[in-house]
């Protein structure tokens, strides 16, 4: 890749270059407007000059030419007459997207008879627009659907919108709060809603935008928990959820970060105007009933003994033997705490043996709880301060703050014991970074166990495969554990009769129904004649709940519709590795209970984008990147004008910045979505990548290389050109069969590479194929057979034809990597008078190996004619790299001297060379020329007359006999590592037929001079 100033010095040449055909186009509209107003008849005395420029302009393009006509909304785009000289991205992925979804072209049939393949967006979420992870995600998924549509199935492709719960709810409110300073709870439940349904218009369509420009080829055009709550899997219970006391609502296990301390840490709570102490472990005393004495227990989290219940002791432990069953006594409250045996939670060696049980605010501690039948006491508010079951001394305090009145009320009544620094694990939630507090509350879930022990028998016997496999293992341990469940949101029934009035305070008032309306049936039916009022529990649907159930909802579930039959389960999920466990495991489980199979075959795991120093991608670190500002380009005063008007803390803002000015010290060129596409889909297959976005500048200097070869085509196959139904290979030149044999291997190997889902490899095999092969070798070849000599008049109708059958291989090969410039350039290319053409390239058929074309032979012979000429530009002396120069060609067997013959004209024009003349052993060598061993048959001389740096010369050749000199020098067995020896021995074996070349080589260097 172009370090920064390289990247500079080419942006200015590409825009000096730009500027310069802009001011030829306005030269020759200006002058085209003049002679059109001063045009006169030829024999009315005009002036000779301007006959001239008549004559001119009647034989040049006109500017208008390279423009194209402005298409109508979702109509086919209207080309120029001709090319452009330069590839322009924003010209070529204009109106091409809008024809595209208009002509239903991304739609699947279910009355189709085609096999299907489905794919399963994962949902993106709103807070907020995509970002270059998202594009790894689109990129991907479209290269996948567009092939299998291409390849002949009943493609697919299932668009997704996410709420994304508490994500959404964090982003709106430091919204609320930045621009009107109100929390949520300032302006209420009802207009909180209406902000963040604003909120998800406003980014959900920015999103749909996005993926429009990614070339994202979706399906535009297409209640879950009644027969979950039937089936007896949905149930309500008091359970420990995570709770956020500064968004005042529960958070799923995604949504919480886990923090390392290595000892004693001040940090900053929201809420509290001083950094508050974690990582302390404090020790106190209880005293015991029955003047027994007093049992010492630890704690990092002393304000929750205001809620304890109990202590626990070993069984075994002989310490506290004659304690048990006998009560301690709390000291605020006088509350009776039963000293309790737990052998499962209480390790006697650590500590004192024994340790203070809160069944309401630890998850250890509530286990400890149910076993033991314990009282579960909640001492917190919803906002984190001590409520009355906390004792009217610390009633009304913040949590933290409660913290340190504890210790004080300890050391007044002399049982406070200490403090040191203790390694811990905090809980903080990902969005508000408030620490999580576990809180006991009446929820909604969905019993697992049996839904996981099911998707874990899908992934054990293959069902369902996973890719790369390393995450089999991962899955496999997730469902073997997996635990609790799902909070639902359900309706509350209160009768104008009911003594208590508080939701849930009836367990059979709760009703399970798809909706308000299906609610007041339900509720009309079980309570007639009755008087009730009817609320919808507060809760809200988890988010990973929801989405887990995507797969079946978005084709009509629960209605048994022709869409769920003919495209469930879908053929594979693809997504990244860091949601595996929170929203592909649900998917299983919800699809195998409802749907009854699993929703997908195939689960393949992308890397994780990280940015190029390795860090993850993330929105409170201002690293992420628009996919968009990489497609049009973006300077570096509007990336940070984006960070200003996000929802960034203002504090992490100017680290930001910093960072943009390092990465983006002159913004971001404009790479345009083929490039981008390319270059993340070709990134090899690990854990993450480490994304140098600089990267997409080559894969757009590529697409001009695209651009180039098609103008080349366009310029020889001539506006007549029609091209042939099938083509005769066995007439045709060998440089003609060679270019149609070897993408037989480009077809195979893409393919086989999309079946294995090793992207990587199939964008590096159709690379290497048009780069190297057709632009580098074929088109090269060529271009002698178009200089309208008599003597290529065979070869050039045949090059012609070859030519054409390979750019529209070619194109078809690449377009579900490069979806706009392929459709594009193909739209160009003549079509064949057939009926069955189709409209374009995205619904023709992606090419198949043609074994008639492989030949072994010819491919061999032209390695060795593609080694020839790479020797022979080897050769060539920096300092006139471009001179063209007699060669020779030594030849020591008949096959050989064959294979040259036949290759004469393409080895003088591919190695840019004056002449070349084919010598034998028994020639004398020539005068003046450096030399190169292609083979032990094959040597190659380039005469350099004035430019021969002999010492260079004799240097390279003795470099070839250095192998076999080393190898024999003392000590070498013995000193050299065996890896080492074993390399040079396979070295001497290839080179053991060249030395006496070698040697002959060296000895007539020494005679011309």
């Amino acid at each position: 890749p172009l370090d920064a100033k390289e990247l500079e010095r080419k942006l200015k040449k590409d825009q000096k270059a730009r500027e310069k055909e802009e001011k030829k186009i306005k030269a020759k509209q200006k002058e085209a407007a003049r002679l059109q107003a001063q045009a006169v008849p030829d024999g009315g005395g005009a002036k000779k000059s301007d006959k001239k420029l008549r004559k001119k302009g009647a034989t040049d393009e006109s500017p208008e030419d390279f423009i194209d006509p402005e298409t109508p909304a979702g109509q086919k785009k209207l080309l120029a007459p001709q090319m452009a000289k330069q590839y322009s991205p924003a010209t070529v992925e204009k109106s091409w997207y809008a024809w595209w979804e208009s002509s239903r072209y991304f739609e699947a049939d279910a009355a189709s008879s085609k096999l299907p393949f489905v794919i399963v967006q994962p949902p993106p979420n709103v807070t907020g627009v995509l970002h270059i992870g998202h594009a790894i995600t689109a990129a991907i998924e479209d290269a996948i659907i567009r092939w299998r549509r291409m390849s002949g199935y009943n493609a697919l492709w299932v668009p997704g919108m996410d709420h994304a719960g508490i994500a959404t709810q964090v982003v709106v409110e430091k919204k609320l709060m930045r621009e009107k300073n109100l929390s949520r709870h300032d302006v209420g439940r009802e207009k909180f809603l209406c902000e963040v349904l604003k909120w998800k218009e406003q980014h959900g369509g920015a999103i749909l935008k996005q993926l429009r420009i990614l070339g994202a080829s979706l399906d535009w055009s297409r209640e879950d928990f009644v027969r979950l709550y039937k089936d007896g899997l949905i149930y309500r219970a008091h359970r420990l959820v995570n709770w956020d006391c500064t968004l005042r609502t529960a958070v799923s296990d995604i949504e919480v970060d886990h923090e390392d301390l290595a000892g004693e840490t001040p940090l900053e709570v929201p809420g509290y105007k001083s950094p508050v102490q974690f990582g302390v472990l404090v020790s106190f005393a209880y005293p015991l009933e029955e003047g027994l004495g007093e049992i010492i227990v630890a704690t990092t989290r002393i304000e929750t003994m205001l809620g304890d219940t109990a202590i626990a002791v070993h069984p075994q432990h002989g310490r506290y033997k004659h304690l048990h069953g006998k009560y301690a006594l709390h000291p605020f409250n006088g509350r009776k705490l039963k000293i309790i045996c737990d052998a499962e939670l209480v390790d006697p060696n650590f500590g004192t043996g024994a340790v203070k049980i809160t069944p309401a605010h630890d998850p250890n501690d509530f286990k400890v709880g149910e076993r033991h039948n314990l009282e579960f006491i909640n001492i917190f508010t919803d906002d984190g301060k001590i409520n009355e079951m906390g004792g009217s001394q610390f009633e009304g305090m913040p949590r933290f703050s409660a913290r340190t009145a504890v210790i004080d009320a300890l050391k007044n009544k002399g049982l406070y014991r200490g403090t040191k620094s203790n390694v811990m694990s905090l809980s903080l939630c990902s969005r508000s970074k408030d620490v999580v507090e576990p809180m006991m509350k009446p929820q909604w879930f969905v019993s697992c166990n049996s839904m996981a022990k099911g998707a874990l028998d899908a992934v054990k016997s293959k069902k369902i495969e996973i890719i790369p496999p390393q995450y089999e293992q991962d899955c496999a341990y997730l469902l073997n554990n997996f635990g609790g469940g799902h909070r639902i949101p359900a309706w509350y029934v209160t009768l104008e009769d009911d003594e208590e009035k508080d939701m849930g305070s009836y367990s059979d008032h709760w009703i399970i129904a798809r909706g308000e309306n299906d609610a007041i049936l339900e509720a009309n039916q079980r309570y007639p004649g009755k008087k009730y009022q009817l609320y919808q529990d507060p809760d809200v649907l988890d988010t990973w709940f929801s989405s887990g159930l995507f797969p079946l909802s978005v084709l009509g579930w629960p209605d048994d519709k022709p869409d769920l039959s003919t495209f469930y389960p879908s053929s594979v999920l693809e997504t990244g590795s860091d949601i595996l466990f929170f929203w592909v495991a649900r998917m299983v489980m919800m699809g195998m209970q409802l749907g009854g199979d699993v929703p997908f075959q195939k689960v393949y795991l992308h890397p994780i984008i990280r940015d190029a120093h390795g860090r993850k991608m993330a929105k409170s670190l201002g690293n992420v990147i628009d996919p968009i500002d990489v497609i049009n380009g973006i300077s570096l005063e509007n990336l940070q004008k984006k960070l200003e008007d996000g929802n960034l803390d203002p504090k992490e803002i100017e680290k930001a910045k910093e960072g943009q000015r390092k990465d983006f010290p002159n913004g971001i060129p404009e790479w345009g979505t083929n490039a981008l596409r390319f270059a993340l889909i070709s990134y090899t297959q690990s854990d993450k990548i480490n994304l140098d976005i600089k990267r997409v500048h080559g894969y757009r200097q590529w697409c001009n290389k695209l651009w180039n070869a098609i103008r080349f085509a366009m310029n020889k196959l001539g506006n007549q050109y029609v091209p042939p139904a099938t083509i005769a290979v066995c007439s045709l030149p060998p440089v003609c069969k060679w270019i149609l044999s070897v993408p037989n291997k480009a077809v195979g190997k893409t393919e086989s590479s999309l079946e294995a889902y090793k992207f990587s490899e199939a964008t590096s095999s159709i690379y290497s194929w048009w780069q190297y092969q057709l632009c580098d070798v074929y088109i090269e070849a060529i271009k002698p057979y178009f200089n309208e000599s008599q003597e290529f008049e065979s070869a050039r109708g045949a090059s012609r034809d070859t030519l054409w059958v390979c750019l529209d291989m070619g194109l078809r090969l690449l377009h579900p990597f490069m979806p706009y410039i392929t459709e594009e350039l193909w739209q160009r290319l003549p079509q064949p008078k057939q009926a069955c053409t189709k409209d374009s390239i995205m619904i023709s058929e992606y090419p198949t190996v043609v074994q008639e074309w492989t030949n072994d032979q010819i491919e061999n012979e032209v390695e060795i004619v593609l080694d020839t000429v790479n020797k022979l530009r080897s050769l060539r002396p920096s300092t006139d790299a471009y001179e063209r120069r007699p060669a020779f060609v030594l030849c020591r067997g008949l096959e050989t001297t064959a294979t040259i013959r036949s290759y004469h004209s393409y080895i003088t024009t591919l190695a840019s060379v004056s002449s070349l003349k084919i010598l034998f052993e028994d020639d004398p060598t020539p005068l003046d020329c450096a030399t190169h061993i292609v083979n032990k048959d094959l040597s190659v001389y380039l005469q350099l007359r004035g430019a021969l740096d002999t010492k260079a010369e004799r240097e390279k050749l003795r470099r070839r006999r250095g192998y076999k000199v080393n190898m024999n020098a003392s000590g070498y067995r013995e000193k050299a590592p065996q890896s080492k020896q074993d390399e040079d021995t396979r070295k001497l074996a290839a080179l053991l037929g060249e030395l006496e070349i070698v040697d002959e080589a060296e000895s007539k260097l020494d005679a011309n001079n």
